[in-house]
């Protein structure tokens, strides 16, 4: 799936639901989520807030003032159409780089919130990616962790990523895509196999 594709996604995903629908973003309904998207690609201090502590407080305003002020549905078509303006995200190849993980997982929160649970149809081309990107990302995310972590991905099955150390091992197996989501806090919706002695799986779970 390109960039432009997930944005569809995305986009076709919160038009699908109430503003006021929960997301699997803890404390955020799918306005919530829009505003979010949109100060991301549209607004450099606040985007700035959503990386820098010491700014987070600044981006929550704004996302509460971009709630207020912009109707729902307007959202949505913003997002739509993409960035604006001066907006980083319009130079080359940044759109694609930096949305194309961002707006499945985002997707996904969205349609995963409202209990929709299956997955969407698999895309060789987006797994490969998921698949280069899980890597990195386990090993930020998962510092610190316990016991040893094996990310396999099912199709085509082959080297496990190694994530940490130790003598307990927990392996999770299933799509790139589904073991991004799983790494990235999103883990009662991944749709993955959680391989391991019960000890050692709840020790990951904490």
């Amino acid at each position: 799936m390109s960039s432009n594709s997930q944005r569809e996604a995305l986009s076709d995903a919160l038009e699908a639901v109430h503003p006021s629908a929960p997301t699997l973003c803890e404390g955020w309904t799918a306005h919530h989520l829009a505003a979010h998207v949109w100060l991301r690609e549209n607004d450099p201090v606040a985007a700035l807030g959503m990386f820098v502590r010491p700014l987070a407080g600044q981006a929550e305003n704004r996302m509460a003032e971009v709630m207020t002020q912009r109707p729902y549905p307007d959202l949505v078509a913003a997002i739509r159409r993409g960035p604006t303006g001066l907006s980083p995200f319009r130079l080359p190849g940044v759109e694609a780089a930096a949305n194309r993980i961002e707006f499945f997982v985002h997707c996904e929160d969205v349609r995963r919130g409202g209990g929709v649970n299956t997955p969407r149809a698999a895309d060789p081309a987006f797994e490969n990616l998921a698949w280069k990107r899980v890597g990195p990302m386990a090993r930020l995310l998962l510092r610190g962790c316990p016991v040893a972590v094996w990310l396999e991905r099912d199709i085509p099955r082959g080297e496990p990523l190694r994530i940490g150390r130790g003598p307990d091992i927990v392996t999770i197996l299933g799509r790139p895509s589904e073991i991004l989501l799983f790494v990235s806090g999103r883990r009662s919706a991944a749709d993955v196999e959680v391989i391991g002695e019960p000890a050692a799986v709840s020790l990951l779970h904490r």
